[in-house]
């Protein structure tokens, strides 16, 4: 019950930020990792019923806030973009997206690790080993993704609420399959989809 409590604090300041999901086209749906090259699996959360892998893709599709394909860019020195803005797609149509109630599981996870383990987590640079860290339980597979050539920090509470935030708004009943959310920088997303 604390999650729901702390996890509604959080989509209450995800979607006063102005947040909103719109549909999108077939180019970037479901993005594809080519050549993914596994660094590290683990598993997570209170019950370690979470996988966690860190992982590295050879052509990983690069997302524009806008939802469009970008190629890989020079930017600024690491920043934390912890509680940074994104705008979030959904994969039209319906059908075959993750059960939100194993999604449910993956934020728990996350809660859980932010609350045992510290609330933020680093992720290497665009090109780097372990640039792509991915999350699966059961139906639900979620991934962050680092675009930028930098070492990003971000916070698990927020990828928790992302996590539900899509799950349940990027699902059947809203004609769609899954979804992404992009940094308006550009420089990272976060996917939800089957796995």
């Amino acid at each position: 019950m604390k999650y729901f409590a702390v996890l509604t604090a959080g989509l209450s300041l995800f979607f006063a930020s102005g947040a909103s999901a719109a549909a999108l086209g077939s180019e970037a749906s479901l993005s594809v990792c080519e050549n993914e090259v596994v660094a590290s699996e683990t598993y997570i959360g209170k019950d370690n019923n979470v996988k966690l892998t860190t992982s590295h893709c050879d052509a990983a599709p690069h997302v524009s806030s806008h939802g469009t394909l970008l190629s890989k860019r020079q930017s600024n020195p690491p920043i934390n973009v912890c509680a940074h803005p994104c705008d979030t797609y959904c994969f039209n149509p319906s059908g075959g997206g993750p059960n939100e109630d194993d999604c449910a599981v993956i934020a728990d996870a996350l809660l859980y690790d932010d609350q045992n383990g510290g609330a933020l987590f680093n992720i290497t640079g665009s090109g780097s080993p372990t640039d792509k860290i991915t999350m699966q339980y059961g139906s639900c597979l979620t991934y962050f993704l680092n675009q930028d050539l930098d070492e990003l920090t971000y916070c698990r509470y927020d990828w928790a609420s992302l996590v539900t935030w899509l799950a349940g708004d990027c699902n059947a009943a809203n004609n769609a399959h899954g979804g992404l959310c992009v940094a308006n920088d550009q420089s990272w997303y976060i996917q939800v989809q089957h796995s």
